[in-house]
């Protein structure tokens, strides 16, 4: 993911404007962010498909924000910290690799906006106007309660010339060096963050040549 946040070292105008194509899919977190009422979108597709993108640029643009990973937050802190901050928004990247008891506590959350706990004996309690809006490589690890509360948005994975404008994008070097990369990665991992990691430490063509063909697994083809 931090990989990904150099897209947003600068301040632009709106949000998504880092983002190349997905109109559809903008203008859905534009009518969500713009309504009174909770809602919950969920961005499914392959990995290196700009899901992450879309919360990093919400992050950036939104206040009452939280983000955080599925896979490394605790139940008891996201609760501690929505009661504290009465949050508008959840922002959750790889929301599939959170416990099945984490994902209870979000059913209910998206459910009825209630959040509680008890805490050495005493319980809090605050009712949420909080969005979910989350990301995940795999649906099918979310209990069928859970995903029926998202607007399930399918991200298809880039073609070859927004993945090469994207490159050229985050490279932010010479044309012939940034195509040459996005070739390169595109023949065998298709994923913009190999496009990042070498570009950082490569310097000529034939050192990017050397990092692809000894570093970069080839995944095209291949279902994730």
């Amino acid at each position: 993911m931090l990989l990904l946040e150099k897209l947003f070292g600068v301040q632009k105008n709106a949000p998504f404007d880092e983002i190349i194509g997905h109109d559809d899919i903008k203008k859905l977190f534009q009518m969500a962010t713009t309504s009174n009422e909770p809602t919950h979108i969920l961005l499914t597709g392959p990995p290196a498909s700009a899901k992450t993108m879309f919360l990093l640029s919400l992050r950036q643009h939104l206040k009452s924000t939280y983000f955080f990973d599925g896979g490394n937050t605790t139940k008891a802190g996201i609760i501690d910290y929505l009661l504290e901050n009465k949050l508008r928004y959840l922002l959750i990247d790889e929301i599939d690799k959170m416990a099945r008891q984490n994902q209870t506590f979000l059913l209910n959350l998206m459910e009825t906006g209630i959040v509680s706990e008890m805490k050495f004996g005493k319980i809090r309690e605050a009712c949420l106007n909080t969005s979910v809006f989350a990301t995940c490589n795999d649906s099918r690890k979310l209990s069928n309660p859970l995903l029926s509360r998202f607007f399930v948005v399918k991200l298809e994975p880039y073609t070859y010339e927004q993945f090469y404008e994207i490159t050229t994008r985050l490279l932010g070097t010479r044309e012939d060096m940034a195509r040459f990369i996005g070739d390169s990665v595109w023949s065998r991992s298709r994923d913009i963050r190999d496009c990042v990691r070498i570009g950082r430490i490569a310097r000529t063509e034939e050192d990017a040549k050397f990092l692809v063909e000894n570093f970069i697994s080839s995944r095209v083809g291949r279902q994730d």
